[in-house]
């Protein structure tokens, strides 16, 4: 940590780090990402790269960022950098994390991890090697609202757990749009499923002991919609829908044996206005929440963990386990919704 003589008086005054940041690929998250990265204390956004250099400038430009590469070997190579954000297709996270962790850059990694839980071990074996933080970018477990509803379904005020239920969905009009091709990692699952497993894992507290699932293939292979039933044993079931062909939908439901939570907007609502609703019979709680920047908090906690060693509150185990159970889920679907036990 950086020491600094006191103008002002006598005595030193103890100054956090400053951390740079490369952003590898052009990708529309990073327009909500580098903003987000900008607004927190001692980060700066220095460099964005993209195997396009045009590219890169215009998005240098338009988001004002310093140095714009053509290349993400450019960008890796900068020694000014110390952390990396990769947005890039699912395909592509394990390559350029490891690319990354041997640069000797700290990574924050889009969500999903991985495209399975071989990937992600191989990833994790890499950061623990080069003792270096990498964390998956899943912001949505940083809004307040998330911690509170976690830690309150962890105190027993819903009594004892029976039901979570997930349903995240939309319509994806673009043909063209990268998740609707399987060699980039495209589907349902990976990208919206991966949310609802990683939350009723979290909410639940355990691994489920079986899982169940059914898939609709659109034309270029990758799953349109998929619905899933985890069994967490114990009388504790969980479910979730996604889908790419259906309305907007992004709810949550967890049903115990005293009361029930419902919460709106749970995995995409960095601009909305949301509520955490718990019914009890006849009594209803609602408790809302502002407009929250939960990538500025998952920011601010990355830098604390990168710089003053903090412990994560998701450690590199959960992104291992959320793959290993999409790796059973795919299982079930394509093998017509067998039942999956999970050892």
């Amino acid at each position: 940590m950086d020491i600094l003589s006191s103008k002002t008086g006598t005595g030193n005054l103890f100054r956090k780090p400053e951390m740079n940041w490369g952003i590898l690929s052009t990708a529309r998250i990073s327009e909500q990402v580098v903003p987000a990265i900008k607004a927190t204390k001692h980060n700066h956004v220095v460099a964005v790269s993209s195997r396009d250099l045009t590219r890169a400038r215009q998005f240098a430009d338009k988001m004002q960022v310093p140095i714009a590469y053509g290349s993400y070997e450019e960008l890796l190579a900068d020694p000014t950098i110390q952390a990396v954000y990769i947005p890039l297709p699912n395909n592509d996270h394990k390559p350029w994390t490891i690319k990354a962790l041997q640069a000797g850059k700290h990574v924050l990694v889009e969500k999903p991890f991985a495209l399975n839980s071989y990937e992600a071990q191989e990833m994790v074996g890499v950061s623990v090697e080069k003792s270096l933080v990498l964390m998956e970018g899943f912001n949505y477990r940083y809004h307040s609202r998330i911690q509170k509803a976690l830690e309150t379904i962890k105190k027993g005020e819903l009594g004892k757990l029976r039901f979570v239920h997930c349903s995240f969905s939309f319509p994806l009009e673009n043909p063209d749009d990268f998740r609707l091709v399987p060699a980039l990692g495209g589907g349902a699952l990976y990208d919206l499923g991966c949310y609802c497993v990683d939350f009723q894992r979290l909410a639940v507290g355990r691994e489920p002991e079986a899982v169940q699932a059914r898939y609709h293939a659109g034309g270029s292979g990758v799953d349109l919609q998929m619905q899933v039933t985890l069994d967490f044993g114990n009388q504790i079931y969980g479910s979730f829908e996604v889908a790419f062909n259906a309305a907007h939908q992004n709810t949550v439901r967890i049903l115990g044996t005293d009361a029930v939570m419902t919460l709106d907007w749970p995995f995409t609502g960095k601009d909305k206005n949301v509520s955490m609703v718990i019914e009890r019979g006849d009594e209803v709680q609602k408790v809302s929440y502002r407009p929250e920047d939960a990538i500025k908090n998952m920011v601010e906690h990355f830098y604390e963990v990168v710089i003053r060693k903090e412990i994560a509150l998701y450690p590199l185990a959960e992104s291992v386990k959320n793959m290993a159970i999409i790796d059973a889920i795919f299982q079930s679907a394509i093998e017509d919704g067998k039942l999956v036990i999970l050892k």
